[in-house]
């Protein structure tokens, strides 16, 4: 109702604005602006149940009589300058109770006039909007704390939520959070404004698996009101939350200490109850985010930098055009000790040698990485002569025998060698240091060789296969095989894996690690991967135009091709030309460390997704490591790479394939495993619930007529 201009004396006014302000649900305060102080003349009932202040001990006062040590300074003097030029305004302002407790006040205020035009009376509405404001302080503070979450520490946004909380909480508190450790015991992790060293001496109540916990409960304790720097704080007793994960395990407790004692009432319980699980999810995508980050960059079964970890560090030294030397380096030894011992006492070998090499070098002018199961790589800055002095010290750490398996066993090294500076690519200078590895592997004992581009046999073969290559695309060479997907609960074919074949009447089988390389360095690797897509668009045409059973089939997409400007526009159109469905096709991206600009990959793979196409990435865990990027990217389906399935009797390695398989369906993803060739695989994998699997032990690649036979001999 609007009624700020009234056709009544002020006497009258005052009499009907009493009147209809105890008609009002809200409270309402009569404010008189023609004294000084702006005394309130009237409140209505419910302004008095609002305050917990009776009339005659407010009447005569100023609404200031209502703040407190958390009423902001700037609002009120918002307020106070609309109230003195007679300005409507609508505000929001902790206020206190009689009680001391504070609530945020609503404030409504409304000039009314006379009826000569002159403003006699403020009528102020007051509504209670704690649990309005508390939910909107909750917002931003969980908004602010995602943003942390994707760079800082656990630490650092437990302390970003308990700073946060004591600086927009209505009530005068501080707040920490506590961890519970392994021996039970609560250890204070963050705390907003109290030193960690005087939470530490608090007695916490005991509250875990012991005595029980209620996670809707909060508990209260008095504290020991003999400590002396509590005294200082004045803090008499300390509320906490639990802290639960989604299975219901106590991770620790959000703890409240309150200043001056007061009652917890209903705001603060729903306050904390939604506070709770923002601070239990920042713990769980913390936890996920390094544990991604580990698998990203460490190797899994012997803790040291893998691959990813070495190629991402030396990015950084090719920003900066630093020069220097690659080495691949391999125990002589290696196979013949994982063929006797097993590929867990491999892994320690390739452990004590990096453990010989930290100790015995400046570790922090190289970068080094595991590059493969018998080899590591490493990148150092030196000059020729340095290099030659490093070399033979290096070799001398293998002068002393190592301990294997229960027995001491000398090794010899393999190593090949090769420069890097910002003429040639990262991958280039790695591909010749390889190379040179191939070479030094042909010679006996401690061996070393320099990549020689004049008498490498590899690029002999690398040059026929690129002259071959345009050869093989003209006269349409190559051909494709299927690898049917087998879902490993029911045993029937869910799909197929559309692989590239070979053959060339000059060079004969070319495996696809060779041409494939080849394909993507000399640009032809679209022509390579479209002819694989038109057979399988042809092959599904053909089927569901005799009315015959079409699964669907993966192709295999190179990330060169991939990042093409025109890729989903062709994709499209070759689809659209054999009218196959969406569901009958999917890409796989293979992994190589081409994929690592994530924007222009989501917005490829969120376009196909647009069109009904669903994509997986290929070989997942090799290489560049696909954690690195998996949670942000619109993936459907990941496919954990043989080299994983291999060793998955291995605890380790198991515990490995557990976890990638649960972080897929954790990111709604589906997981494939490659390479199943044994039972004991294919019951470990059903055991722990992957899907879907593909490997020897159910099928290998086979031609195209074999497959129509497969899929013809399915009752349908």
């Amino acid at each position: 109702m609007h009624f700020s201009t009234m056709p009544l004396s002020k006497e009258q006014l005052f009499s009907f604005l009493c009147s209809i302000s105890e008609q009002y649900r809200a409270g309402v305060a009569i404010v008189d602006v023609n004294q000084t102080h702006y005394p309130i003349v009237f409140i209505n009932h419910a302004f008095t149940k609002l305050t917990g202040y009776k009339r005659e001990e407010i009447i005569g006062e100023s609404i200031s009589l209502l703040n407190g040590l958390k009423t902001n300074e700037d609002t009120l003097a918002d307020f106070h300058y609309h109230l003195s030029n007679n300005i409507p305004v609508e505000l929001n302002i902790i206020h206190y109770r009689k009680d001391r407790v504070a609530f945020w006040n609503s404030i409504n205020s409304e000039p009314i006039q006379d009826y000569k035009g002159q403003a006699q009376f403020i009528v102020l509405h007051c509504k209670d909007v704690t649990d309005l404001m508390l939910n909107k302080m909750l917002s931003k503070l969980e908004h602010e704390v995602y943003t942390e979450l994707e760079n800082g520490e656990i630490n650092d946004i437990l302390q970003l939520i308990t700073t946060q909380v004591e600086k927009y909480y209505i009530r005068d508190i501080y707040c920490a959070i506590h961890f519970v450790q392994a021996n039970g015991e609560l250890e204070p992790i963050a705390s907003g404004s109290l030193p960690l060293s005087f939470i530490k001496s608090i007695h916490h109540i005991d509250v875990g698996s012991s005595t029980g916990y209620n996670q809707s409960a909060v508990y209260i304790k008095e504290l020991d009101s003999n400590n002396h720097q509590q005294i200082d704080y004045a803090i008499a007793s300390c509320w906490l939350k639990p802290i639960l994960n989604n299975e219901n395990c106590l991770l620790g407790y959000f703890t409240i200490y309150i200043k001056n004692k007061t009652e917890l009432n209903l705001s603060d319980i729903e306050f904390l109850k939604k506070l709770s699980p923002i601070i239990a999810l920042s713990i769980k995508y913390v936890e996920q985010k390094q544990q991604l980050k580990r698998l990203a960059y460490y190797d899994m079964n012997t803790g040291i930098p893998n691959y990813n970890y070495f190629y991402t560090h030396l990015l950084d030294w090719e920003k900066e055009q630093i020069k220097g030397s690659i080495l691949l380096i391999q125990p002589s030894e290696y196979s013949n000790i994982v063929d006797l011992f097993g590929r867990k006492i491999g892994d320690d070998l390739i452990r004590q040698l990096i453990d010989r090499l930290e100790k015995n070098y400046d570790t922090n002018e190289m970068i080094y990485g595991r590059f493969t199961n018998s080899t590591f790589i490493l990148a150092i800055q030196l000059t020729a002569d340095d290099l030659n002095k490093f070399i033979s010290n290096l070799q001398n750490i293998t002068n002393t025998p190592f301990a294997i398996a229960n027995r001491e066993l000398f090794i010899s090294l393999k190593i090949g060698i090769s420069n890097f500076d910002h003429s040639i690519s990262i991958d280039e200078s790695v591909r010749r240091a390889d190379i040179a590895l191939t070479k030094s592997r042909n010679q006996k004992g401690t061996s070393l060789s320099y990549f020689e581009v004049e008498t490498d046999y590899q690029i002999q073969r690398e040059l026929d296969i690129v002259n071959q290559l345009n050869y093989g695309l003209q006269n349409e060479e190559f051909t494709i095989h299927l690898q049917p997907k087998v879902n490993l609960s029911t045993a029937t074919i869910e799909g197929f894996e559309a692989l590239a074949r070979w053959y060339s009447p000059v060079l004969g089988p070319v495996s696809p690690a060779e041409f494939i390389p080849v394909a993507e360095q000399t640009g032809k690797i679209s022509a390579v991967d479209n002819i694989v897509l038109k057979k399988v668009l042809q092959f599904q045409h053909e089927r569901k135009s005799k009315g015959l059973k079409v699964v669907p089939i993966s192709v295999n997409i190179s990330p060169v091709h991939f990042y093409r400007e025109s890729f989903v526009d062709d994709f499209i159109s070759y689809v659209n030309l054999f009218d196959v469905n969406p569901e009958h096709i999917k890409i796989e991206v293979t992994e190589s460390v081409e994929l690592f600009d994530y924007e222009k990959a989501k917005e490829i793979l969120i376009e196909l997704k647009k069109y009904g196409y669903e994509s997986s990435i290929d070989d997942f865990g090799v290489g560049f490591s696909s954690l690195s990027y998996l949670q942000q990217l619109p993936f459907s389906e990941i496919k954990i790479d043989r080299s994983f399935i291999n060793g998955i009797s291995d605890t380790s390695m198991h515990a490995v394939v557990q976890t990638i398989v649960q972080l897929a369906t954790n990111l709604n993803m589906h997981a494939v495993a490659e390479g199943i060739e044994t039972l004991e695989q294919f019951l470990l994998l059903q055991k722990m619930g992957c899907k879907t699997g593909q490997g020897y032990y159910f099928h290998k690649p086979m031609p195209i007529k074999e497959a129509e036979k497969l899929l013809d001999s399915i009752i349908i």
